[in-house]
């Protein structure tokens, strides 16, 4: 009896094991694919963030490389006392670089300097020639893009950076090429000096990048220590030569929704319809978690973390968006008097200072202008429908208010600001041409002191001597 019962039921048991496998395996072969498309997303916004943020190491870089002067006394002529004041002193004290190197057009190390915080760091203590020899290949790959460039106008800046680890140091190694810009100097040869500088990474890698990204998790190691569930990012060079990888812990909202909701699954395997409405539900969630989690990312690669303006990597967008649709004008500002503040008070303050210069900018502008933060202390303005000489009177209000005591938890501080405006009259003006014009007006502004406000292309006689000032 009981075999005969057995034959009759079998199938029916077995029927419905089928039944309950299914409805486990379908909803976790999708949601896999869901948390595989969400893993390789997030490698992929975080190699762009790196790249953005290299970017603005690199683009901060210009202001020292990017200089009629520097071609004068390094390439024509070397001065040492100037360019331990101009390059070397100038750099260390007004950004996070902490190494600074120079080699001539032979390649040959002629200028160096180390900040006295980090000589005892492993990284560091090796020497100057030890570090410039590890720049060897940054310092080739500056001369192969050298050697058939072509240069109209102002140069862009010509970059290229590495992370390099060695023990527990992590450093950020660039390479510049120095360039004229207004061409009161030229390099003596084919080629010209080249800037090396070292910024070290606070702390590990890990854990810098690991917070800057939102990474659980966050490791660094070589690639066949990473382990295949693992989301990874090839990020730095180990002191063999090796590939260092950045890797964490991947979001996985749809596979973490499938095994709290197994159990229930299994219960209710014998409802088909409920089982399909709830996997229906689930996958509708992890959906959701994945558009607000990509959109969490492409706000941080596209704005500014610490005054929340955009960055570059939305300025050629918004500019070819905004000049098709009629007259544009083009602001660049700089601030006076912030290097001051910094050697002062220190860099957190100065971030306090920033914070509050964007709201100044905020509140002196109208919705429909567009603010950028370059990085440093430079700062853009898109207007739309506005004119050179309503520009130079809102530049004017702007200067003022920029120019007003910041009252400021630790101390009471005083800067300004200076305005180079070019007005676009067509969308046939590339966004590069009219930066470069606007930037080019900055420059005189800067040049007839604090305050100043210059348009592109205006005929008014310059001061006794045009030179670059300290941001």
């Amino acid at each position: 009896m009981r075999f005969i019962q057995l034959k009759l039921v079998g199938p029916a048991i077995i029927a419905v094991t089928l039944i309950i496998a299914g409805m486990a395996a379908i909803p976790y072969f999708g949601f896999s694919q869901i948390d595989a498309s969400l893993r390789e997303r997030e490698e992929t916004l975080v190699r762009r963030n790196i790249e953005l943020w290299i970017d603005d190491i690199e683009f901060s870089l210009s202001a020292w490389t990017i200089w009629d002067e520097s071609i004068a006394k390094i390439d024509n002529m070397f001065d040492f006392e100037w360019t331990d004041r101009n390059i070397g002193a100038s750099l260390l004290g007004t950004s996070r670089t902490r190494f600074v190197a120079i080699v001539d057009a032979q390649d040959r190390l002629i200028y160096s300097r180390t900040d006295d915080s980090i000589k005892e760091r492993k990284f560091f203590m090796r020497g100057a020639q030890a570090i410039a020899t590890d720049a060897s290949a940054l310092v080739a790959s500056i001369r192969f893009s050298e050697k058939n460039r072509v240069v109209e106008g102002i140069p862009e800046q010509l970059s290229v950076s590495r992370i390099e680890v060695l023990g527990d140091d992590a450093v950020l190694m660039t390479a510049s090429l120095f360039q004229a810009d207004f061409g009161t100097a030229r390099p003596t040869g084919n080629r010209a000096p080249i800037l090396i500088s070292a910024m070290p990474i606070a702390g590990n890698i890990q854990d810098f990048f690991g917070t800057r990204f939102l990474l659980d998790d966050a490791r660094l190691s070589t690639l066949a220590d990473v382990a295949p569930d693992r989301a990874r990012a090839a990020i730095a060079v180990g002191p063999g030569g090796e590939i260092e990888v950045l890797s964490w812990r991947p979001p996985s909202p749809a596979a973490d929704i499938f095994y709290r909701s197994l159990p229930l699954i299994i219960t209710v395997g014998i409802v088909l319809l409920t089982a399909g409405i709830f996997a229906l539900r689930t996958s509708r969630n992890a959906a959701r978690m994945l558009v607000a989690r990509e959109k969490r990312m492409r706000h941080a690669a596209t704005h500014d973390f610490l005054t929340g303006l955009a960055n570059r990597a939305l300025l050629k967008s918004e500019f070819q968006a905004l000049s098709e649709k009629g007259p544009l004008t083009v602001i660049c500002l700089d601030l006076d008097g912030f290097k001051k503040v910094n050697d002062t008070h220190g860099h957190a303050v100065g971030d306090e200072l920033l914070k509050v210069v964007a709201e100044r900018l905020r509140e002196g502008t109208r919705e429909t202008d567009h603010l950028f933060r370059l990085g440093g202390d430079e700062f853009a303005i898109l207007m739309p429908g506005v004119t050179g000489a309503e520009a130079r009177e809102i530049c004017g209000r702007l200067a003022g208010s920029l120019s007003e005591p910041v009252d400021l938890p630790k101390c009471a501080v005083s800067i300004g600001a200076s305005f180079g405006i070019m007005p676009i009259e067509t969308s046939e003006t590339s966004c590069d041409t009219a930066f470069a014009a606007a930037d080019a007006a900055l420059y005189r502004a800067k040049a007839f002191g604090r305050g100043s406000v210059r348009l592109a292309g205006e005929l008014q006689s310059e001061p006794p001597a045009l030179t670059r000032l300290s941001a």
